[in-house]
């Protein structure tokens, strides 16, 4: 096999993926608006850290307002498709173009795309951090890194090929 053609197939997948793993999380917040408020409203809140954390300092932080949970929820949900629709143009862009490295267009959608994928979880980490999470939210903290690392690492493998090719 050509490996021009197994980079194309690999730059596909990761596309794909990426994209995959943002509608969903999309549609999924659409769904469970309310529930997801929720998680947002329990971090924000910084419920989990009532117990034993009484007289904890960063407690002041805390908000408790379900119209500021629903906000937030409203601008990761942003976020969110303003990523996946971005992913899913560069996706169907390199399909367009099969057996070749992604064309400068595709890129840049997808650019576009993997930058609000990362600063969508670097924001999430970021609150995580303001919030306390990271005291009792451990696994939460963790995925959320993980997908920043995700997207970091998309990046690279969806650009290296064209910036290579070019020198």
């Amino acid at each position: 096999m050509d490996p021009e053609i197994s980079v194309w197939m690999f730059q596909f997948a990761v596309a794909a993926g990426l994209a995959a793993w943002m509608s969903v999380a999309v549609l999924n917040n659409l769904q469970a608006f309310q529930a997801s408020a929720g998680a947002i409203g329990l971090t924000m809140g910084m419920v989990l850290l009532r117990e034993p954390f009484e007289t904890l300092p960063l407690r002041r932080r805390a908000i408790a307002s379900p119209a500021v949970h629903r906000l937030a929820l409203l601008g990761v949900i942003v976020l969110q498709a303003a990523s996946a629709l971005a992913l899913l143009a560069g996706t169907l862009l390199i399909a367009c173009e099969p057996l070749r490295f992604a064309s400068a267009s595709a890129l840049a959608c997808l650019n576009l795309g993997l930058g609000a994928f990362v600063l969508c979880w670097a924001a999430m980490c970021v609150a995580g951090l303001w919030f306390g999470a990271w005291i009792r939210q451990e696994g939460l903290l963790l995925t959320q890194l993980l997908l920043g690392c995700w997207g970091l690492l998309g990046f690279a493998v969806l650009n290296l090929p064209s910036a290579l090719a070019r020198a």
